[in-house]
């Protein structure tokens, strides 16, 4: 019997798909705000609020930037996942199905020969 309080696998590696997520979206947050700030360094005309304010949109317009590729990706792939689920399932139907005719072929065959 298990213990109700110890996770399954699918909740343990859940966590840890969101656990990674969450620290690849920091990491580009992170890269992000970095290039943001090494874009409005090389201009040498905007107040230090300014230069704030440059660099939060340049950094929030990279983060929609990266969520819309990151939605794209995501959803081309479950796409891809689909169609591959079913030529795989085509896949293994056609080769069952050529297995049985083969057995069936090779059966008459045997009845063929042993009837003579």
């Amino acid at each position: 019997m298990t213990d109700s309080r110890t996770p399954d696998s699918r909740s343990v590696e859940a966590g840890i798909a969101r656990m990674e997520g969450y620290l690849l979206w920091q990491a580009e947050i992170d890269r992000a705000r970095t290039d943001a700030e090494a874009f409005v360094d090389a201009l040498d005309w905007p107040t230090s609020a300014q230069r704030d304010e440059l660099v939060s949109l340049l950094a929030c317009r990279q983060l929609d930037l990266s969520q819309m590729a990151v939605t794209r990706i995501a959803t081309r792939a479950l796409q891809l996942r689909r169609e591959y689920q079913q030529r795989y399932d085509s896949l293994k139907r056609r080769v069952l199905v050529t297995a049985l005719a083969l057995l069936a072929v090779l059966m008459f065959l045997d009845v063929l020969l042993l009837a003579h």
